[in-house]
């Protein structure tokens, strides 16, 4: 009797200590980390002093990362995170950009950023579009690869990933943006020199045009 109730009191001591350790692992690797990724965007938000605000678009950019995109409407602002989930259960916020001002005046604009995981290069386009009579928005990166973007809520969003030892932007080749109406007319183009269009702008290029 007395040597079942050591060897009882043994299993639990070792199951403390595996639970205990347990514990420190996931202080130290997933102190920041939620298996809900709302709770992750907001907690980054507040990181940065920004005022909370739903996420708009999702794009998974490969390696188990995600680009969340933040669209808050009542400060006029923009958004767009770096987000990976490990284990197959915990989201955590890897980087990103902040405060991209919203101007209900542009037409269609185009933003590219990168940041560099491990042996990838994570890429992203992002930009507003406020043309009802945009239905499609197509990038096609410098490599020749083309990639229809995600589009809600006035803005859009496309991500992918490139291994780092294989190709290299080029910096005689440029990145563009099309906008195709329903049809598949083309209303639209930009590219990494013309980054932006806006009502006024239009304006004067139809009144050219007409004379």
């Amino acid at each position: 009797m007395q040597i079942t109730t050591k060897i009882i009191f043994g299993h639990l001591i070792r199951w403390l200590l595996i639970l205990l350790a347990c514990s420190i692992i996931y202080s130290a690797l997933f102190s920041q980390s939620s298996i809900r990724v709302e709770k992750v965007a907001q907690h980054a938000l507040d990181m940065m002093e920004s005022p909370y605000a739903p996420i708009s678009l999702k794009s998974k950019t490969g390696q188990g990362y995600e680009l969340l995109l933040i669209v808050d409407r009542k400060h006029e602002l923009q958004h767009q995170l770096f987000v990976k989930r490990s284990l197959g259960f915990f989201w955590s916020f890897r980087g990103g950009g902040f405060g991209m001002m919203l101007d209900p005046q542009i037409i269609l604009s185009f933003r590219m950023g990168m940041s560099t995981f491990g042996k990838y290069r994570h890429y992203y386009a992002v930009g507003q579009l406020n043309d009802p009579n945009i239905s499609r928005v197509q990038i096609a990166w410098w490599d020749g690869y083309e990639q229809d973007a995600l589009m809600k809520d006035g803005v859009y969003l496309a991500g992918r990933s490139i291994r780092s030892s294989t190709k290299e932007q080029s910096a005689s080749r440029m990145n563009k943006v099309y906008a195709y109406d329903a049809n598949g007319q083309l209303l639209y183009e930009l590219n990494d020199e013309q980054r932006e269009i806006k009502a006024d702008a239009k304006s004067e290029t139809e009144m050219k045009e007409a004379t």
